[in-house]
């Protein structure tokens, strides 16, 4: 039926078919000729030649070579009696399509209808309900409020607009102690499951100008933790910024670097730890606790004697508060011992045990 109508119509649903019902990898990755017409006639509600189905294939390879989506011979092949694809370029993968609904159906800052969304686009790579069976969803989702303070906050970075907003801790369900706040925003950073606004301090910043200086007024502030977020469109507020953006990324990713469990922790400081084990395995054990925590800020100084249970490392961090919480967790492991080679961070340390000893003092009657 060459002269059919609908004919013309035929290439794209088979374009379709290739495109978004076969997968290069994962899914259904094969197609009969004979499952191509039953597609069609569904579809169409016309039976169409064998011949015009392998006349439309050519073409679609056509297109696909000399839009230059594909460096293959050819992007829809044979193999036996049915038909394949190759990956296009630029083209999301099985494996990176369900990375990202796992990703969206874990965080709070984006709603689950999104997946489906998502699922629709790629239909051979999801069963049904896909991100409700197969990775436990978090239905906890912040609120539209948030999200608005979200959007203005990568208004006030794109735009290098100041922003004001109210800053407080949170209690319950309600944000208390609140203060004002004037940020010359920088950049937005994700960990603890949260978004946090780094930020120079407009107030700290009055009379620096050198790059490094300015970096002294980095703050980081947590989302949650934030409540009337406006943006100073007319620019009635000055935006402290770095002389370029070289200075500026270093400077962001040395305060970024420096901070530990998203806390800021200043300057960095080498803290060399050794950990002694009863075992190899009892080492080891604390020390995956620790690396968890501290993650690439980590390096192995000294595993020649890992067998007798001692490991030496390295961390490089800012002195952040988390730090001696996670120092203390280490301590606890079961027939382990720790050293710390670093005066200060000794001294530090010391100070938090005996306020934790002082806080576990049971009150007499």
């Amino acid at each position: 039926m060459a002269n059919s109508e609908l004919s013309k119509l035929k290439i794209l649903f088979i374009y379709d078919y290739f495109k978004n019902r076969l997968s290069a990898s994962g899914g259904k990755e094969s197609v009969s000729v004979s499952e191509l017409i039953s597609y069609l006639e569904e579809k169409t509600g016309t039976t169409f030649e064998r011949k015009s189905i392998y006349a439309d294939i050519n073409k679609i390879n056509e297109y696909v070579q000399k839009s230059g989506k594909t460096n293959d011979d050819a992007w829809i092949y044979s193999e036996g009696k049915k038909y394949k694809r190759s990956e296009l370029k630029g083209e999301i993968l099985i494996d990176e399509a369900r990375l990202i609904v796992d990703a969206i159906s874990t965080t709070t800052f984006v709603d689950t209808q999104l997946c489906d969304k998502i699922i629709k686009m790629f239909p051979n790579y999801f069963t049904d309900n896909y991100h409700k069976r197969a990775l436990f969803p978090h239905d906890e989702k912040i609120s539209r409020r948030s999200i608005s303070y979200l959007n203005n906050i990568r208004t006030g970075i794109e735009g290098k607009f100041a922003l004001k907003f109210d800053y407080g801790y949170v209690l319950g369900s309600n944000l208390t102690e609140k203060t004002e706040k004037i940020v010359s925003p920088m950049a937005l950073d994700w960990a603890n499951n949260c978004y946090y606004l780094i930020a120079v301090d407009n107030a700290e910043a009055k009379d620096l100008e050198r790059d490094q200086a300015l970096s002294s007024a980095l703050r980081r502030y947590r989302l949650d933790r934030m409540v009337n977020v406006n943006v100073d469109y007319d620019r009635k507020t000055r935006y402290y910024d770095y002389k370029n953006d070289r200075i500026r990324e270093s400077e962001l990713k040395g305060f970024i670097g420096n901070s530990l469990s998203a806390y800021s922790g200043g300057r960095p400081v080498p803290i060399v730890i050794t950990i002694k084990g009863e075992s190899r395995k009892h080492a080891l054990k604390a020390y995956g606790a620790f690396a968890s925590k501290v993650s690439d800020k980590i390096r192995i100084e000294d595993d020649t004697k890992l067998e007798k249970g001692i490991l030496k490392i390295c961390v490089t961090t800012g002195l952040a508060p988390t730090l001696y919480t996670d120092l203390f967790e280490l301590s606890t492991f079961d027939g382990v011992e720790v050293e710390i080679d670093n005066e200060e961070v000794c001294r530090e340390y010391a100070g938090y045990i005996k306020k934790a000893a002082s806080a576990a003092k049971l009150k007499k009657l």
